[in-house]
């Protein structure tokens, strides 16, 4: 963030704003997508996403974290301790395992089946 803050303005000063950093812009565009469509293709592209999160150096623990914080923003309270409880089990598994995009991409398609569910139900309501 230092080195953002630096590209933005400097010297610094009191008033300036803090960007920020690249990859959490990342995530959330990812976040977005996942909540607009929730179908194999869109999956294809979140895993695509995610990896390209990893190779850059962005620990899988911090993309864990600030994903599932983007996702449940824009989650029904009725469904966030499901999705929470989906996140405690795979990551989890991510920590206890040696493939990390295995185990984001499996609780990317969790959620989808959760959230999928959830929207038609609200819709059903009708």
């Amino acid at each position: 963030m230092c080195e953002a803050c630096k590209v933005e303005q400097y010297p610094f000063n009191e008033n300036q704003n803090i960007p920020e950093p690249d990859w959490k812009i990342f995530i959330q565009k990812t976040a977005a997508r996942i909540l607009q469509n929730q179908n194999i293709e869109t999956l294809a592209k979140v895993r695509e996403n995610l990896y390209e999160l990893i190779t850059n150096g962005i620990p899988s623990d911090i993309i864990f974290k600030t994903l599932l914080e983007e996702l449940l923003k824009n989650c029904d309270m009725d469904i966030k301790a499901v999705i929470v409880e989906q996140a405690a089990i795979h990551e989890h598994r991510m920590i206890q395992g040696n493939k990390a995009i295995f185990h984001l991409e499996s609780f990317v398609a969790k959620f989808m089946c959760i959230y999928q569910n959830m929207m038609q139900e609200l819709v059903g309501d009708f």
